[in-house]
């Protein structure tokens, strides 16, 4: 009875979820901020790359799991930055696949501080298996009752300002998408804005707060997290997302190339006594391939 109960949730969920709050959800989106802002592109002289996993609802059957690959380089060539994002997103009976390249074209204002606007360009597949959703109403017009798919092509647009302490950026997703028009086959168009600060305590502690804010007119997502990061090779921190999770962030270096991260939610929101809460890796990797002859002031380093 209780897992009848429990996917019951997850595909009344995964239906309203479609027609609203689309993007993505990671906890370690401070990390990660290409996923929504291609004008982080090329945002560090060297090449980096990661790849986080995030297990959302622990206790859920068909709970939401999501993938996320990026990479991304400064070109000097180029005058800018490039990158790869390949989102895979599982929630309930519907998949999600992003796929997009971003370029990012950069202004030197000063020795630490750079501006960019980035655009991105790829695909969106979304599909949706109607023939396992049940409805309150059985003669809902907008039912979906067969499996279902579309391909369509995707763009994103940003603007970011980096230095060693700030970095500020503003981005929309989807944007040939409607605010207001959208299926459960559509992502909506989404803005973001977000912001971190990077204090420095001590020789060996430096502390990073953050904020992100996500809206898709009918739902408005807020992030707020603060990072101890000690002798920039581990870090500790808690994060908070509006009536929805309490987060705790660990991570390290493995070496002078690879860091590991990890969070752990801990629902507050409606789902709280029904789930054991969420679980997200990261493995971050950064290595000197494109020789440059600026370097570029990094936020982490």
């Amino acid at each position: 009875m209780k897992k009848i109960v429990i996917t019951a949730i997850i595909a009344l969920t995964s239906y309203s979820a479609s027609i609203s709050q689309n993007d993505i959800q990671f906890s370690h989106f401070m990390f990660n901020e290409l996923t929504f802002n291609p004008a982080m592109a090329g945002n560090s002289s060297k090449f980096d790359a990661s790849l986080v996993a995030r297990k959302q609802w622990f206790g859920f059957d068909n709970a939401p799991m999501t993938e996320l690959l990026t990479a991304t380089s400064y070109i000097e060539q180029l005058s800018g930055g490039v990158g790869l994002c390949v989102i895979n997103d599982k929630l309930g009976y519907e998949n999600y696949l992003n796929a997009k390249l971003s370029y990012a074209y950069q202004l030197k204002l000063s020795e630490t501080g750079r501006l960019a606007f980035g655009l991105g360009f790829g695909i969106l597949n979304k599909g949706v298996d109607g023939t396992k959703l049940t409805y309150e109403e059985s003669g809902d017009q907008y039912a979906v009752l067969t499996k279902q798919n579309k391909l369509k092509p995707d763009f994103d647009f940003g603007i970011a300002y980096n230095s060693k302490k700030v970095s500020l950026g503003v981005s929309s997703t989807h944007l040939t998408n409607s605010l207001k028009k959208n299926d459960i086959l559509t992502a909506p168009r989404h803005y973001y804005f977000y912001a971190k600060y990077k204090l420095n305590v001590s020789d060996k502690i430096d502390l990073v707060e953050a904020l992100e804010v996500k809206n898709s007119i009918y739902i408005t997502q807020f992030d707020i997290s603060a990072i101890a990061m000690y002798d920039k090779k581990f870090w500790g921190g808690l994060s908070y997302r509006l009536n929805d999770a309490y987060t705790i962030l660990l991570g390290g270096c493995i070496n002078d190339k690879v860091k590991i991260g990890y969070s752990y939610d801990a629902n507050c929101g409606a789902v709280r006594k029904l789930s054991s809460g969420s679980h997200e890796i990261m493995i971050f990797t950064s290595f000197d391939v494109f020789k440059t002859a600026n370097e570029h002031p990094s936020f982490y380093n």
